[in-house]
């Protein structure tokens, strides 16, 4: 039997993954982006969002992304 002196629940396992080991410092920085939009617009916004599975920043985002493009 393998017995140590201390407190278990302090005891570090080294195979456990802490959350740094899910940091990615390589992100790219974000900004947020808050505005006022009719219900009506954002009801059918939301519902076009969950017709094609995505969040409505996910759409948005594409929407952004395709016009910036046209420039």
């Amino acid at each position: 039997m393998n017995l140590k002196t201390g407190r278990p629940s302090k005891q570090t396992n080294k195979k456990e993954l802490e959350l740094s080991d899910f940091k990615d410092d390589s992100q790219i920085q974000k900004s947020r982006v808050n505005f006022l939009l009719e219900t009506e617009k954002y009801i059918k916004l939301k519902q076009y969002a969950l017709d094609n599975r995505k969040t409505v920043t996910d759409v948005l985002t594409e929407m952004i992304d395709e016009r910036l493009a046209q420039r």
